[in-house]
C-alpha cells in the first residue's frame, strides 16, 4: 500500500495521498493555456512539508520534468536519490555554491550583475559554461534585479563567457489578491522589459512569472513555464472568499484540487477528570464539568504550534472534539467527553489533525486561521520527525 520513511516508529504520522498528487497534476494540466508550457512543481521546503525527495520522484513519474527548490543542498538531495530532471535553484545563494552547481547540473537564479560577473568568473575557472535564469524584481523588493535598471544589467549579463543565459522570470507578491492592480502593475513592468530586451534582440528560451495564483487567474501569463506550489500539493493559494470573486471556472479547478496531506496520530493516554480542575501548562483550560480528556502525543515541536491551544478540534470516531489547555512540547490534551458518552475511547484510537472522516474535516487553512497565518506555514511547519507515509 504504501511506503514509511523514517528512523522511528510514533503513534503520530503523515499521511501523503499520492493518488490525490496525481489527480491534482491533472487537473492542473488541463487549465494550462498551451501544452507547450512547462510545469515547474516547487519542491522547496521539504515539498511544503510533504517529504521531498519521494514527493519528488512520484511527481516525475507524473511526468512533471522540472524541479524547482531555494537551496543548493535540496538540490543535491534530489540529485543522490536518483533524479536526473532539471532543478532550479530558485534562492539567492553563496557564489561558492558554482562548483557544486555545476557537479550537480543545477539552474540558478542570477539576481544581480555582481553575482552573475563572480559566478561567470568560478565558471571559467572549472571551464565550465552554467546555466542560470535572470531574475527581475518588479515590486516584491526581496530579491532580483531591480526593474529600472534591468535592461542595462541584462545587456552586461549575456556578455558573460562563464554563463549560458536560458531564461528571464519574475514574481508576483499580490496574484491571490482579489484587487489585481499590484499584480498587473507588477505585469507590466515585466512585459515592458522584455519589449525592450527584443528591441534589442535579446531574447530567452524560457519567460516564466505566473506562480499557482496567477496561473490559476491568468492565462495569459502562462507563458514558457509556470511555478506551481502549493496547488499541487491541493490547497488553493487563495482566501477562503475567494469564490465570491474568482472567475467560475476557476472556482472549479480549485475544488477538484485534493489535498495531498493527513497528519493523524493515535491517543496515548485516557484519564477523568472532576468538575473545576485544570488542564496543561499555565492552567490555560478548566474543567466546568466532570470530563473525560485524552492525551495526544504531538505538540509544538512537531510544528503543532502552541497557537492552537484552546482553540483547534481534532476529528476523533467521526466528531470533533476540542484541544484543550496549551499546546505543550510533544503532547496535547483534547475534551472527549461528549464522544466518550457515545462511543470508547481508548489508547490507540485514532486522532485527525489534518484530514477528513465522513463529512467531517480539518484543513491547513481552517488551522491558518486559528493561528493567524497561511496554509503555507502551517503545512511547512510540519517537522520531519514525523514519519510520512506514502500511500496510494
Amino acid at each position: 500500500m504504501g511506503k514509511i520513511n523514517s528512523r522511528n516508529k510514533r503513534f503520530t504520522k503523515i499521511e501523503i495521498n499520492l493518488s490525490n498528487l496525481e489527480n491534482n497534476i491533472r487537473v492542473l494540466k488541463s487549465h494550462l493555456n498551451q501544452l507547450k508550457t512547462n510545469i515547474m512543481a516547487v519542491v522547496k521546503s521539504n515539498a511544503y512539508g510533504h517529504g521531498m525527495v519521494d514527493v519528488s520522484k512520484h511527481l516525475v513519474e507524473c511526468g512533471i520534468n522540472i524541479l524547482g527548490v531555494a537551496l543548493i543542498e535540496d538540490g543535491i538531495r534530489l540529485r543522490k536519490s536518483g533524479l536526473k530532471v532539471p532543478i532550479y535553484i530558485l534562492g539567492e545563494q553563496p557564489v561558492e555554491t558554482v562548483k557544486d552547481a555545476l557537479k550537480y547540473d543545477f539552474i540558478l537564479g542570477i539576481n544581480s550583475y555582481e553575482k552573475a560577473l563572480a559566478t561567470s568568473k568560478l565558471c571559467e575557472k572549472f571551464a565550465k559554461k552554467l546555466t542560470v535564469n535572470i531574475k527581475i524584481d518588479t515590486g516584491m523588493n526581496r530579491i532580483g534585479i531591480n526593474f529600472r535598471k534591468a535592461v542595462e544589467e541584462i545587456e552586461k549579463i549575456i556578455l558573460l563567457p562563464g554563463l549560458k543565459i536560458e531564461g528571464i522570470f519574475t514574481h508576483f507578491s499580490c496574484a491571490n489578491d482579489k484587487d489585481e492592480a499590484y499584480t498587473m502593475l507588477q505585469w507590466g513592468r515585466f512585459k515592458e522589459i522584455l519589449s525592450q530586451l527584443e528591441n534589442k534582440n535579446i531574447n530567452f528560451k524560457l519567460k516564466h512569472c505566473a506562480n499557482s495564483a496567477a496561473f490559476l487567474r491568468y492565462k495569459d501569463m502562462h507563458l514558457d513555464m509556470v511555478r506551481l506550489g502549493i496547488s499541487i500539493y491541493g490547497v488553493s493559494p487563495f482566501m477562503d472568499d475567494s469564490e465570491k470573486w474568482l472567475a467560475p471556472d476557476v472556482v472549479e479547478i480549485i475544488k477538484s484540487l485534493k489535498p495531498v496531506l493527513s497528519l493523524k496520530s493515535k491517543i496515548s493516554f485516557v484519564k477523568d477528570v472532576a468538575n473545576g480542575e485544570c488542564i496543561s501548562y499555565g492552567a490555560a483550560f478548566k474543567t466546568a464539568r466532570p470530563s473525560v480528556i485524552a492525551t495526544v502525543p504531538v505538540g509544538y515541536a512537531d510544528g503543532y504550534t502552541r497557537l492552537f491551544s484552546n482553540k483547534a478540534n481534532v476529528i476523533i470516531e467521526g466528531e470533533y472534539a476540542p484541544v484543550v489547555g496549551n499546546v505543550t512540547m510533544d503532547q496535547i490534551m483534547v475534551d472527549v467527553t461528549d464522544i466518550a458518552d457515545k462511543k470508547t475511547v481508548t489508547q490507540g484510537t485514532e486522532v485527525i489533525l489534518i484530514g477528513n472522516c465522513a463529512n467531517k474535516k480539518i484543513t491547513a487553512d481552517y488551522l491558518a486561521d486559528l493561528a493567524g497565518t497561511i496554509s503555507y506555514e502551517i503545512l511547512c511547519m510540519l517537522k520531519d520527525t514525523i514519519p510520512r507515509i506514502y500511500i496510494n
